[in-house]
């Protein structure tokens, strides 16, 4: 980060936040401009010891004349987690409140049995053939792979011929989520799929391809897979809450973390080691955004209860009452 991008009073500081953001993944390019933009719109103001003072943030932080709320929000939050960043750097900092949400309840994942994950399959390999169309053999590898490697929907479908290692068994997952690379190794029944796979519909393929492609060369994209997916969980029988409600693509990644965490109880794995590396696969940034699939997996298969809670039990600390 080049300290001259900012100005003013802040400018050290905005370059030490804006790197740490950087450092932990994020993109953070709209939020370091809006930044600078606030870094140069303090130059009208009298600073001393670094003191972010409240008529800067108000007056900052006021909406301005044809603005979207959108827009507005956001230049909001910015400076508000800043002045958390300040506040714990030491520094005298005004914190704005941040936007009031009202919340209607928590979303719940849609956790698939292991018969619904059959039954979904055996609806995935019935796709009938169609002289336009390769869905039949290339849906039923891509929910595989989101099941089998809980990948999300965009890794998938953004995935190259470049990307997939047919002589390891390995796929190379490029700028993720917070912007992470990650290498996500395949079972062996998996590794053999692909490899039929790319044998017939990408042997000639160029490296920059999409692995995934229609008949017509296009990739696939995620409103035909959410199609297709509405689909299959009809035929497999598996019931639709409607929109927002799930079953979601998405869910198929829920449901390999909490399936995957199920198992390394069953077979006694201390779930202080098991996290780390699931979290690592899944491609999360922490440990901590990975632990709430223990309290799924504990919802999902109540009989693993006294297990969890005998490997797992920093997660859960003891509520005292009185």
């Amino acid at each position: 980060m080049n300290h001259r991008e900012f100005e003013g009073e802040f400018k050290d500081l905005l370059c030490d936040y804006v790197k740490m953001k950087r450092d932990l993944g994020y993109k953070f390019d709209t939020t370091s401009a809006n930044l600078r933009r606030f870094s140069v719109f303090s130059l009208g103001y009298h600073i001393q010891n670094k003191t972010l003072y409240k008529p800067l943030v108000e007056d900052w932080t006021a909406k301005r004349k044809d603005e979207s709320v959108k827009t507005w929000e956001h230049r909001a939050s910015d400076i508000r987690q800043f002045a958390l960043y300040l506040q714990h750097r030491g520094y005298d900092a005004y914190i704005p409140p941040g936007k009031r949400k009202v919340r209607r309840g928590e979303f719940v994942p849609y956790i698939f049995t292991h018969d619904e994950i059959q039954c979904f399959l055996r609806a995935c390999d019935s796709i009938p053939p169609h002289p336009l169309s390769n869905k039949h053999t290339s849906f039923p590898l891509l929910f595989r792979l989101l099941y089998s490697c809980g990948l999300r929907i965009s890794e998938a479908i953004h995935l190259t011929v470049s990307d997939v290692d047919l002589n390891r068994g390995i796929l190379f997952i490029r700028a993720s989520k917070f912007n992470k690379d990650r290498l996500v190794p395949l079972s062996e029944e998996l590794w053999g799929m692909f490899r039929r796979y790319s044998h017939r519909f990408n042997y000639h393929a160029e490296p920059k391809y999409h692995f995934f492609r229609n008949k017509n060369g296009t990739p696939l994209t995620h409103g035909n897979v959410y199609k297709q997916f509405r689909e299959l969980l009809w035929r497999a029988g598996i019931s639709h809450g409607g929109k927002g409600k799930g079953p979601r693509l998405h869910d198929l990644r829920h449901t390999f973390c909490v399936h995957t965490l199920a198992n390394q109880v069953r077979e006694g794995t201390d779930l202080y080691c098991a996290l780390p590396v699931l979290s690592t696969y899944l491609g999360h940034t922490s440990v901590a955004a990975t632990q709430h699939y223990v309290r799924l997996t504990v919802e999902a298969y109540p009989e693993l209860i006294q297990s969890v809670s005998n490997t797992c039990s920093y997660i859960f600390p003891e509520v005292k009452r009185g």
